[in-house]
């Protein structure tokens, strides 16, 4: 019988380089979080991005008086 209140999960395993580990580690810290919401997180930002170039915009990252940091290419 499945818990109602305990959204479903299904286990998948993935062969990652050690550098990719690593960055999934330290992600995990940053935010006190775990592998899968570092995973979802990461799909709901290529998402998002993917999307406005769909619709022909594009992704930039600006500081807090909005001038351009950096652009978010290659999506």
């Amino acid at each position: 019988m499945m818990d109602e209140n305990k959204p479903e999960r299904i286990q998948i395993n993935l062969d990652l380089s050690p550098e990719l580990y690593e960055t999934i580690n330290k992600l995990k810290q940053q935010i006190n979080g775990d592998t899968a919401e570092i995973l979802l997180k990461g799909i709901i930002l290529l998402e998002v991005a993917l999307e406005a170039k769909l619709q022909g915009k594009q992704v930039w990252i600006t500081d807090d008086k909005q001038n351009l940091e950096s652009e978010i290419v290659g999506i």
